[in-house]
Parts: C-alpha cells; structure tokens; sequence
C-alpha cells in the first residue's frame, strides 16, 4: 500500500513541475510513469494510477497546474493522463517479462519505458485531435513532437536511476 501511495504522489508532484506550454504543458510525469513502470509490479503501476486519476477526477490538485476535476479529464490534456493507467500497467509487466529475456536489464527497462510512453502519447493524441478538432497531424505536432525528446531523456533517467538503484541493493547484500 505504501509504494501505491509513494507513486500516486509523485505523479501528482511532477504534475506541478512544469512549463506551461500550450495546449499540453511540459511536465515532470513521464518520470514518475517511467519509475513507476520500471519498480511496481503491475497491479501496484495499476493501482497507482488510477488512484492518481481518481484523486483528480474528484477534484483534488493533482493534475498539471495544480488543477482537478472531471473537466480536466475531458479536455486537451485528459487523454494523456487517462493514458497513464494503461501505459503503467502494460509497461509494468513489460518490464518484468523483458527481464527475464538476455537482454541486459538496464535496456529492457528502458524499452518498457518507452512502450509505456508511447501508450500514453496514443491516448492523448486520440483526445487531443477529438477535443480540439486537429488533424493527426496536426494533433502530432502539438501534443507529441514538442516532447518526445525530453520524454526520451526521461525514460533515459528513469532507466539510470533504477539502475542505480539495483546496483546498491546488490551491493548492500
């Protein structure tokens, strides 16, 4: 229960670190998600985010810009954030069927990672070209394009201090 609520909460952090671009803002989310794939199991990444979601939807400011409710779900920016919950949870177990596969630990986490990411971009690609009434295209170049390199580099992070991290604990053993 603990690590549920550790994650919901830096979900809701990173939220609030941000750049408020438009009509989606730059923020700290997509490394919480990456960290949130890469060290919950799949029903906790599950878990996690729909608590984040609920948590929001109710109206708590959890959402960027210190925002919540149902209409912030529904707007530009929901689809991203309703994109979370599949994206931890197909990530998640990504993660762990990719670690039991030769390829080293560090790459398959950060292809978990990425897929994860890329469920979350799709989700809100599909709600920003329905609520603002964009062109794929066009919805590609407002909501996707201005991030996927940060976003790379988060998935980057989020690979480097999982990493990190399991190399401690080995040698703390």
């Amino acid at each position: 229960m603990g690590r549920i609520a550790i994650a919901t909460a830096a979900l809701a952090i990173c939220a609030n670190v941000q750049v408020p671009l438009q009509p989606v803002p730059f923020t700290l989310q997509i490394l919480a998600l990456g960290l949130i794939v890469a060290t919950l199991n799949t029903k906790e990444a599950l878990s996690s985010t729909l608590a984040y979601l609920v948590i929001g939807a109710l109206g708590a400011p959890v959402f960027a810009g210190a925002m919540g409710g149902l209409t912030r779900l529904v707007g530009p920016t929901g689809g991203f954030i309703l994109g979370f919950v599949p994206a931890a949870g197909v990530g998640s177990w990504l993660c762990a069927r990719l670690a039991r596969t030769r390829l080293p630990q560090a790459t398959s986490t950060f292809f978990a990672i990425v897929a994860a990411i890329t469920i979350a971009y799709l989700f809100g690609w599909a709600q920003l070209m329905v609520v603002r009434q964009l062109s794929p295209a066009a919805a590609f170049a407002a909501g996707i394009a201005p991030f996927a390199v940060m976003d790379l580099l988060k998935a980057v992070i989020a690979t480097s201090v999982v990493s990190a991290g399991r190399i401690a604990l080995r040698a703390r053993k």
